[in-house]
């Protein structure tokens, strides 16, 4: 079995409600059905989270096994708000449990299964550095201070 899947739209029908599914299947994001711009979305923000002190599967589509579920939930509530209905009282309470582990996650860089084909990246742009080339002459300092 492979350690990172790829969700479809029956994994998101297994995580919520076929009646959300079906009207979302109507609708269009950008071009994308609303499911599978639900989909690019919850994996995208899945991986950025695991991209902390994890490697990626080279498959952009791909999430890891043990976070199936929360993904799959995370295209539910998405589609939720895009068919505009209200998510129940043990929705929000899940959705925020899902929430807290993806920051965990990112956070404490918690280990995930290894990719199968290793070798993608991290969504996020690498931070560069800025040299200042006129830097002003500090006003104060410790020598200037005389005991302050």
């Amino acid at each position: 079995m492979a350690n990172w899947i790829t969700i479809t739209e029956a994994d998101v029908r297994a995580a919520g409600n076929d009646i959300v599914v079906d009207r979302a299947k109507g609708m269009s994001v950008d071009g994308l059905s609303a499911v599978d711009w639900a989909i690019s979305g919850a994996t995208a923000r899945v991986r950025r989270a695991v991209s902390t002190g994890n490697a990626l599967d080279a498959d952009p589509t791909k999430v890891p096994l043990s976070l199936k579920d929360v993904t799959a939930r995370a295209v539910y509530y998405a589609l939720v708000a895009k068919v505009r209905l209200k998510l129940t009282a043990d929705e929000i309470e899940q959705r925020k449990n899902d929430n807290s582990d993806l920051l965990r996650i990112t956070d404490k860089g918690i280990p995930v299964e290894k990719p199968d084909i290793p070798g993608g990246s991290a969504e996020m742009q690498t931070s560069s550095t800025i040299t200042s080339v006129n830097a002003p002459r500090r006003q104060t300092g410790r020598g200037r201070c005389s005991g302050l």
